[in-house]
């Protein structure tokens, strides 16, 4: 199909990430996850190919395609083929391209699996929230019993394969477990986890335990700082983004095509958290798809912080009250991130072990 005259498969603004759910089935029904999992939807190959195209058309020459769903491990045929037509693209275009992909390991994961994954330089993200209370009380199987038991034996082969370097944690912070924050980042951490990026859980009440969040992040920070100088090095992903983007800070900040587009299997993409809303709220926040490109409002727009219209162009897309209630932590979390990388930075002028730290980080930014 060939995009109208008035929508485009190119982008002037630079897309460093972009996340796609090639399905909607998963053998979890996660109490905070609003993808319609028994909806039967995968991606086409077409919109697959024109996504991959659009993002690598934009400027700006590192890029991140990540793979989620559902479950992507039960399509993983389409993972295979998405892999390949994007690296060859991207070596086309001339663009370096991390692969991603983020996984309940609520299924069996076959090694063969992982090891073309890890073939293709895949870094590989698993949602997994901390101890089996705090995982179970809201990421269940569809029959209602917890996943967290049947995660544990894929963690050894995610491990051998993927490696540590390149694998992650989603340690997701609900209002009702905030308080056991430090507690299950340590879980994760002795499940073999390095790198554990904190998540917000949004679409649920924080009004009762919002002033916990900030106190209780700031202990998983004092914690990673002393265990840096006992040897053991351990990382909260969003704090590695600066490392990565150096001058493309403020993009990822503000501009939500530079980091926050993400698409659902129909080929319709917005921005984060476009599949994580209902149907009337994708339809109202739609700003393009993979057989129609971007309409002329984003063609012509530059980004431009003193902008008027830059300032308000996501004002449509995050009006659902509910979604907005994580809003307030999710910030907290990225400052607070940042700022500890901050001070990791000024130590390592004088702290051989903080300057250890951070080379180490800059090893593994590539997976933020």
């Amino acid at each position: 199909m060939s995009a109208p005259a008035s929508c485009s498969l190119t982008c002037n603004k630079e897309i460093r990430r972009f996340k796609v759910a090639i399905n909607t089935a998963c053998p979890l029904r996660c109490e905070y996850c609003f993808i319609d999992k028994d909806s039967g939807e995968t991606i086409s190959r077409s919109h697959v190919e024109n996504l991959v195209r659009f993002q690598l058309s934009s400027p700006g020459k590192v890029k991140k395609l990540l793979l989620y769903g559902g479950e992507p491990f039960l399509n993983f045929d389409i993972v295979r083929e998405t892999a390949l037509y994007a690296r060859a693209e991207a070596l086309k275009a001339g663009k370096d391209l991390d692969l991603s992909i983020c996984t309940s390991a609520g299924l069996p994961l076959k090694r063969e699996w992982l090891e073309f994954l890890a073939e293709q330089r895949f870094f590989l993200s698993v949602s997994m929230d901390g101890d089996a209370e705090t995982h179970d009380a809201h990421r269940r199987m569809k029959g209602g019993r917890g996943s967290h038991a049947g995660m544990l034996p894929n963690l050894k082969t995610i491990f051998d394969t993927i490696g540590k370097r390149r694998s992650m944690a989603i340690q997701c912070v609900h209002p009702d477990n905030v308080e056991k924050m430090l507690d299950n980042y340590k879980t994760l951490v002795g499940y073999g986890f390095e790198n554990i990026e904190i998540e917000v859980i949004h679409g649920f009440g924080w009004k009762r335990t919002k002033h916990l969040f900030r106190p209780m992040l700031a202990k998983v920070f004092d914690w990673i700082w002393e265990e840096a100088h006992q040897g053991r090095f351990r990382f909260v992903v969003c704090s590695l983004v600066p490392l990565m983007l150096k001058e493309g800070v403020t993009l990822e900040d503000w501009c939500p095509f530079h980091s926050s587009m993400e698409t659902y299997p129909d080929g319709n993409f917005s921005f984060y958290p476009f599949a994580f809303v209902d149907w009337d709220g994708r339809k109202k926040s739609k700003v393009g798809s993979a057989s129609e490109g971007v309409p002329e409002r984003y063609r012509s727009c530059t980004f431009d912080l003193a902008s008027d219209q830059c300032k308000t162009c996501t004002s449509t897309y995050y009006s659902n009250p509910q979604v907005n209630e994580g809003n307030d932590p999710y910030r907290w979390r990225t400052e607070m991130a940042r700022a500890f990388m901050d001070r990791v930075a000024l130590a390592s002028r004088t702290d051989p072990v903080m300057k250890e730290y951070l080379k180490e980080a800059l090893i593994r930014c590539r997976i933020s």
